[in-house]
């Protein structure tokens, strides 16, 4: 047992080298949801449906034009990466007020185009003002990896439910 001991400690070096080579050949542009989608944008759209008075359908243009805000807040994938920087976007408060959430909602969905993968949050968690549909990490625009063109930025939350290739919010 000693020796099995010994052996390890000699190694882990090594072994933690190789690994961290592994993770960065691995896991650059890890996503959960498999390949990253395709949008084309002329014709690309971020819904807003569910329980509103005013459904939106609005256009990468229409959403970069609306009131945004600049946030230092950490991503954190546990096991995988941490990245601090600067999001650009709009608040998703800011969305909801637009569409007129009705009384009766009390969940928001976050969603990519077909529905594969997407979060969930109570309405007041999803209107703190850590909660952004954010389309600049600092300063610069998205890569396709990275969830252009728009990505949920939830502070405070894992990066699992950092929704990338965001394309829907439903609200029930």
């Amino acid at each position: 047992m000693w020796i099995l001991l010994g052996l390890l400690l000699i190694l882990s070096p090594v072994l933690a080298e190789e690994q961290q080579f592994e993770y960065l050949q691995e896991f650059e542009g890890l996503h959960i949801t498999g390949k990253p989608f395709d949008f084309d944008m002329k014709t690309y759209r971020l819904t807003v449906t569910g329980k509103v008075d005013n459904p939106l359908s609005l256009t990468f243009d229409e959403v970069k034009a609306l009131p945004s805000v600049k946030k230092n807040l950490t991503l954190n994938c546990p096991g995988f990466f941490t990245d601090i920087g600067t999001w650009t976007g709009v608040p998703v408060k800011v969305l909801l007020e637009k569409a007129k959430i009705r009384p009766d909602a009390k969940i928001v969905i976050f969603s990519v185009p077909d529905d594969s993968y997407r979060t969930r949050f109570p309405i007041p968690e999803a209107t703190k003002e850590d909660m952004l549909i954010a389309y600049e990490f600092n300063g610069k625009q998205f890569h396709r990896v990275h969830g252009f063109p728009l990505r949920l930025v939830a502070g405070g939350h894992e990066g699992s439910d950092w929704v990338k290739w965001l394309q829907k919010i439903v609200v029930e």
